[in-house]
């Protein structure tokens, strides 16, 4: 047996998280001597404690951590370990993108370029757009979820043989921005009208195409809120966003941005 300070060493953790993870039922001593109330840790526990520190090596919460210890199954863990390589791998592609951006906005500063000049390159179309039947589901959701319920959209379509007819998209319903909660619709275009689909209305609307990641589409608002404003025009209904080459297909990133308006 070990004392929590032998234990302590061994593992490299300090004994106040030690005894953190001990109230909260992570990773209790064996026992606990009753005369001076010293905690004691079998030499096995030694393994579970370096299994501990490796998944918080892997950013796994002390929630998950304790619900893949306490479910006990090799592929219960194996599918979160699979799904946080993936978020790891997102944060490592999101990072790599602003070194990029950095990269360039160094470069520019130096030749004495404006950095936000690229918002004057992004061109802004007045379009008709027509009735579209989608196939919807809106819900209160994280912008990480946008992909699970496009998914989830592509599963009704193939089990019901429908058949898609445009991108998929994002319909905002919110009046702000939240990334973490936000009023969001995702849609995708079909033939079919059934208990699954609505009519989304055709409209006048200010329209960009922006090529490059989702985290940048932020200057591409900025320019058509600009648009807008100057062209003496005013909102009238949910903006939307078509995702005409996504991630996965390779090569560069394609958004089409739409909101409807009409003039003042």
């Amino acid at each position: 047996m070990l004392n929590i300070g032998e234990f302590s060493k061994i593992c490299a953790v300090t004994t106040r998280t030690l005894r953190h993870y001990d109230d909260i039922g992570l990773i209790t001593p064996n026992m606990i001597n009753k005369e001076n109330g010293y905690r004691l840790y079998d030499i096995s526990q030694i393994r579970d404690m370096i299994f501990i520190k490796r998944l918080k090596e892997y950013n796994f919460s002390l929630e998950e951590i304790k619900e893949i210890i306490s479910t006990n199954d090799n592929e219960f863990m194996l599918n979160k370990i699979i799904n946080k390589k993936l978020q790891i791998q997102n944060i490592i592609k999101q990072f790599n993108d602003i070194e990029k951006q950095i990269t360039e906005d160094i470069t520019n500063l130096k030749k004495g370029v404006d950095i936000m000049s690229f918002i004057d390159k992004i061109e802004v179309k007045l379009v008709e757009t027509q009735d579209m039947n989608i196939l919807n589901l809106r819900q209160r959701m994280n912008v990480e979820e946008y992909g699970y319920y496009i998914g989830k959209l592509f599963e009704i379509v193939y089990s019901n043989h429908f058949k898609v007819e445009g991108c998929p998209m994002s319909i905002y319903h919110d009046s702000e921005f939240n990334p973490e909660d936000n009023d969001t619709e995702i849609a995708l275009p079909i033939k079919e009208n059934n208990k699954f689909t609505r009519i989304l209305k055709g409209n006048t609307c200010a329209m960009t195409t922006f090529v490059g990641p989702y985290s940048k589409l932020n200057g591409a608002y900025g320019k058509l809120t600009e648009w807008i404003e100057k062209n003496k025009y005013e909102f009238i209904d949910a903006p939307y966003e078509k995702y005409i080459k996504g991630p996965m297909d390779g090569g560069d990133i394609i958004t089409e941005i739409y909101f409807p308006i009409k003039k003042k």
